[in-house]
This record gives C-alpha cells, sequence and structure tokens, in this order.
C-alpha cells in the first residue's frame, strides 16, 4: 500500500500543529482527538481539515480506506518510537472515521509509552466498545493496560483495584477465545499476573505459550524466577 498521499497530506497540515492546549502548553496534535477541541471555529484547520478528508477519500475510495491507511502509517512511527509523529498521524486518521476502533488503540499505545497508563486504559476501552477486529491483539492489550492502570494508580481504593482486575481477567478469556495468535494472549497474559503479583498464575501461563509454540522472554522468566521458581522444573 502507498503512503505517498498520506505523508504528503500529512505534512501539509504540520504548519498548525504548534497550537496549543492552554491548560498544559501541549501541542493540540498531540492529545488523543485534538483535545475536544471544536476545529470548525479556526478556518486555517476547518480548510486543512475539508483538504484532508478530501484529498484522501478520492485516493482511496471512502474515508474509511482512509483512516487505515493513516493508521498504518502512524503504526509505522510508532514502532521506530516516534510518539509524536504517530499521535499526529492518529489524530488525523481520527479526523477521517472517528468509528475506526484501531484509532483508539493506537492512542492507548502512545499514551502508554508515554507513563499514561490509566489514559491510555480509557483509549483501549473505546477501541473494544467499537468491536475491533479480532487478529491484531487489541483485547490482550487492553487487558494488560487495564491491569498496568490498577497497579500504578496509588489513589485507587482497594474496591476499584479489585473491579480493574476483574475487568482485564474478563478480556483475557474473551481474548482466549476470539484471538488466533494464542501465543500472544498467553505472554501478555503471565505480565498481567506477574504485576498482580500472582505468580503461580504466571508460570501457568508461561506454560500455556509454549504449549501453544511461543518462545518465552528470558528476560520476563528471569524477573518471574526471582519471585518464584519455576515448577516446570521441578
Amino acid at each position: 500500500m502507498s503512503h505517498r498521499v498520506v505523508v504528503f497530506v500529512a505534512a501539509s497540515l504540520l504548519s498548525f500543529s504548534t497550537l496549543l492546549r492552554a491548560d498544559e502548553q501541549i501541542p493540540i496534535d498531540q492529545v488523543p482527538m485534538y483535545g475536544g477541541m471544536d476545529r470548525s471555529t479556526i478556518p486555517e484547520l476547518k480548510a486543512g481539515d475539508e483538504k484532508l478528508i478530501a484529498d484522501t477519500t478520492n485516493h482511496y475510495g471512502t474515508r474509511e480506506k482512509a483512516s487505515a491507511a493513516f493508521v498504518n502509517n502512524a503504526f509505522a512511527y510508532y514502532q521506530r518510537d516516534d510518539l509524536a509523529n504517530a499521535m499526529r498521524r492518529f489524530n488525523q486518521a481520527w479526523l477521517l472515521n472517528p468509528q475506526n476502533p484501531e484509532v483508539y488503540a493506537g492512542f492507548g499505545s502512545v499514551l502508554h509509552d508515554k507513563g499514561g497508563n490509566c489514559e491510555a486504559m480509557q483509549m483501549m476501552e473505546r477501541a473494544i466498545a467499537l468491536n475491533p477486529p479480532t487478529f491484531q491483539g487489541i483485547h490482550p492489550d487492553a487487558a494488560r493496560l487495564i491491569t498496568l492502570c490498577a497497579v500504578s494508580d496509588k489513589g485507587l481504593t482497594s474496591e476499584a483495584k479489585f473491579k480493574l482486575f476483574e475487568r482485564s481477567e474478563s478480556l483475557y478469556k474473551k481474548a482466549e477465545e476470539i484471538e488466533p495468535n494464542k501465543r500472544y494472549v498467553y505472554r501478555s497474559w503471565a505480565t498481567a499476573y506477574y504485576w498482580r503479583g500472582q505468580y503461580s498464575d504466571a508460570w501457568a501461563m508461561v506454560a500455556k505459550e509454549l504449549a501453544a509454540g511461543g518462545i518465552p522472554s528470558e528476560k520476563f522468566l528471569g524477573l518471574l524466577r526471582e519471585k518464584m521458581s519455576d515448577p516446570m522444573s521441578r
């Protein structure tokens, strides 16, 4: 798939990326969904957005296909650890199709890498609500982020934390049912149990990953052995 139009049109909008959120002085294109601002009230942004939609729809055929192309481009930036350009492209993908679940998964990925586990969790929940594809790993990713939010937010009550763990567990069980890549599901599930302090359950997921043909991370296994010896080696 060619990304020439994606890159060209995206570059044409960079001149407007210096708009800042008044409260935090963060470039508005670095906030998911442009921070909820009404872009139609700013003539330059309105014109740029209309051109983006028209040009990419003409190239890809529909706004949905254009949004999917922008998501692919955004994840390419994300894989190169270019979080600024990744967030910028995810926002443009959202502008093209706010109902694209992979856009919210992208927002969640960037927010997670910036240390915002609970904000990332909220984005992943939005992705789940839009019935995402079952082959993209969105369900286990959402489950992992829910656990990370629960263990990292020190302001949560015990009851709130327990509810998040329950939600995480339900999503992992759903992922086990529908995701074709079981190895990815079990690897993610093992790390979630580790963060929760459920080390025997983590080892059980390691065993499931191995049974599914996976190769567990040696670094993770080393961390897990520090907490509990490998029951499979006894």
